[in-house]
């Protein structure tokens, strides 16, 4: 077949990408681009049946699901001359989404209550329209100018109702959303405050001595030294009004040089944190670049060829490949040798100088490039903590929403929000746990927490205010008892989660995803936006209003079909709508019937921890099944096949109760050899015996079976049967 199925009329050209994507451009000069920009990194036809009739000036190009018309009528695209119809739908150029199910936004920045999202690829409409004309193009790596920002460049993608088909294809033609490392998934502790370096240790040990699994400790701006002479800004003075803190002239984001007033001996620091399990990452505004008073000024001027002795503050220029070049070299890898694993890009600029030198690229998207190609370096997969740069961005995960206020009414928007986001494939949003600035309000933190913690990533963050430090224990023993019980949690569900995780990669299923994604022709599946699936078996409806002095409060939950289950109380709940009673340490998190979920017994480094007692919890149903997933969990060895797929299923046939595990895949980087395996089956009215011959123990206790096998080659095929 033809790698590129292209149709030309005129100043018009159509390249047939997939049977419910068409790329359509219109140039003056008859002149077109096939290079890869932030948007779009693959044309390549699929292989898809495209049938094109061409009548005098008509042209029409047709797919299994979109019949496009384009009139050569000396004139640029318009509703008259280029039109489609998607499955039934109408579409004509120009027309926009009346039926959008929404998308997300770059940033939730001072963001305290709701406010509307931009449109996501997912429509009811059927189609939706992706513009990609003023993306310049990427050759041999780098950004080049774009002769064709007046022209017209955009993606119909036509789908009907066929969400995952949707973004299945947006992950064709831009890429892929890429597995973040795991440690992301784990918990993390920030907040802007000048931590020394022993206070950094004592935060890891009141972790370890509260109970609490503690993986990335994040150090906030104040681990450099500042200039306080390069922020005079009108956003300096911006950000003290929304935020009340901080003035003009005083804020001196940039800083690559170590405060050693603060952290005296740095890479002793780090690599007393790797020891005991801990990820590091720094955060990074590079609003001025390198300048003077840097302790790598002299190496970065060497490295651009110039005289450290001029004194010369150069501008900081991403569109610069030279500049950047020298610029991650010196003033990046040293630290990265010293033991920073990843940075946390805070970017402050876009309101001073929005776009990049020489296009109308803003620096957000391409700085998550440029960050996230750059921690690829030495076989590691790459990661950029930074805001949404828009569609396409789907490939330098994770992301940082921004500082948000403490209230009620933004953590209600934020799980909507979050649902949305999944829609225009962003998968991983990092929020701001409790919120960044606002009241302090135990119970909310408690809400939030419950959210974020069945979410992409738990996180907390805040403000330099002594009354939000997000130290669970600081806010009273009844309202730290609720959140450990999530973060134990989480620690229990990482295998799932992560595999989840790897689902996102291999077949863009949104980790976090609204019910009318499994369920696009059913009207309440629209109607439930407090809700949403965690990975394919966990429904998961956070608490986002206060109790009122009330032991409880009823939370909300829509199952479409089959049998569900509580997992705090192992309550069954079947199709309809259900008000769950939620005291302060529950909320709505039930577990799809038969599908075998994958556990871990709790550890304080979660994410780091040999999986070599893998946990098993298979509540009541006919059958179900779920592929574990695991890798070493850093390096980017995952995409030539160093990983290990097991195949968990269940199946119970009202007599006998069979559940298999099938391992299969290559080896990785610290697999275990053997592994312990503990099957738990709630809610069997029965002591069940093992048939067959595997080497094994059956418990039964409180209406739970648990088969217990120990040193199982991890390789090993096994059928455990029970009746």
């Amino acid at each position: 077949m033809d790698k590129y199925k292209i149709i030309q009329s005129g100043k018009a050209r159509f390249t047939v990408i997939t049977e419910n994507v068409i790329r359509c451009e219109y140039s003056e000069k008859e002149v077109f681009s096939d290079a890869d920009t932030l948007f779009c990194v693959n044309r390549a036809h699929n292989g898809c049946e495209v049938k094109v009739v061409e009548d005098g000036d008509r042209t029409v190009i047709s797919t299994d699901f979109i019949t496009l018309t384009y009139v050569n009528d000396g004139r640029c695209f318009n509703s008259d001359n280029l039109y489609a119809e998607i499955l039934g739908a109408k579409w004509a150029y120009g027309d926009t989404n009346k039926e959008n199910l929404g998308g997300t936004l770059p940033t939730l920045d001072g963001v305290q209550g709701r406010k509307e999202v931009n449109d996501g690829l997912l429509s009811k409409d059927g189609w939706f329209v992706i513009d990609d004309s003023q993306n310049p193009p990427i050759e041999n790596g780098w950004i080049t100018t774009n002769s064709n920002k007046d022209e017209t460049d955009i993606y119909l993608f036509g789908y009907g109702r066929d969400y995952k088909l949707a973004l299945r294809t947006l992950a064709y033609v831009s890429g892929k959303a890429a597995l973040p490392r795991k440690y992301v998934f784990g918990s993390w502790y920030s907040r802007w405050w000048p931590y020394t370096d022993e206070e950094i240790e004592q935060i890891v040990d009141e972790y370890d001595q509260n109970d609490f699994p503690l993986d990335i400790m994040v150090i906030d701006m104040d681990w450099h030294h500042h200039d306080w002479t390069c922020d005079g800004s009108d956003e300096a003075v911006s950000h003290r009004a929304t935020y009340g803190y901080g003035h003009a002239g005083n804020l001196g984001w940039t800083g690559y040089s170590w405060n050693r007033d603060l952290i005296k001996n740095p890479k002793q620091l780090l690599a007393r944190l790797h020891d005991r399990g801990i990820a590091v990452t720094l955060n990074d505004h590079p609003h001025d670049g390198i300048r003077t008073h840097e302790d790598c000024y002299g190496e970065f001027m060497n490295a651009l060829g110039l005289p450290a002795e001029s004194g010369i503050n150069l501008e900081f220029d991403a569109s610069d490949k030279r500049y950047m070049d020298a610029f991650f070299a010196t003033s990046h890898a040293d630290l990265e040798r010293d033991g920073v694993d990843f940075w946390w890009v805070d970017w402050q600029q876009n309101a001073i100088k929005p776009y990049i030198k020489g296009t109308r690229l803003r620096h957000i998207p391409w700085l998550n490039y440029c960050y996230y190609n750059h921690s690829r370096e030495g076989g590691k997969r790459g990661i950029s903590y930074s805001r949404w740069g828009g569609f396409g961005d789907q490939k330098h995960p994770i992301y940082f929403s921004g500082d948000t206020g403490a209230t009620w009414e933004c953590l209600d928007f934020e799980v909507d929000f979050t649902v949305k986001s999944s829609n225009a494939g962003l998968f991983y949003w990092g929020h701001d746990t409790g919120g960044f600035f606002g009241e302090r309000n135990p119970e909310m933190f408690v809400r939030w927490t419950q959210f974020t913690g069945l979410s992409a990533c738990l996180r907390v963050h805040s403000l330099r205010d002594e009354n939000l430090d997000r130290r669970p224990w600081k806010w009273g023993e009844e309202y730290a008892a609720a959140m450990r019980e999530v973060y134990h949690l989480r620690s229990k569900l990482l295998p799932y989660i992560y595999s989840s995780a790897y689902q996102c990669y291999e077949q863009t299923l949104p980790l976090i995803r609204a019910m009318y994604i499994e369920y696009p022709s059913v009207d309440e599946a629209y109607l439930n936006p407090q809700q949403y699936m965690f990975g394919d078996a966990l429904l998961v409806s956070p608490v986002t209003r206060p109790l009122n002095g009330a032991c409880s409060v009823k939370q909300k939950v829509w199952i479409k079909e089959g049998a569900y289950y509580d997992l705090f109380t192992n309550e069954k709940y079947g199709a309809g709508e259900h008000y769950i009673d939620c005291p302060l340490d529950r909320f709505p998190l039930l577990v799809k019937g038969g599908v075998p979920i994958p556990m871990q017994p709790y550890t304080s480094r979660m994410t780091s921890e040999p999986l070599n007692t893998l946990e098993i919890v298979c509540y009541p149903a006919q059958q179900g099944e779920f592929t574990l997933y695991e890798d070493d969990g850093i390096s980017s060895e995952y995409e030539t096949g160093a990983c290990l797929k097991t195949k968990l299923s269940y199946s119970n046939d009202g007599e006998r109760i069979t559940v298999k595990i099938e391992p299969d895949g290559g080896k990785y980087n610290g697999m275990p050899e053997l592994r312990d395996y503990v099957i738990r089956l709630p809610l069997t009215d029965r002591e069940l015996h093992l048939d067959g011959g595997i080497c094994a123990t059956v418990e039964f206790a409180d209406g739970t079976n648990t088969v217990t096998a120990k040193g199982v080659d991890i390789n090993r095929s096994l059928e455990f049967v029970l009746s």
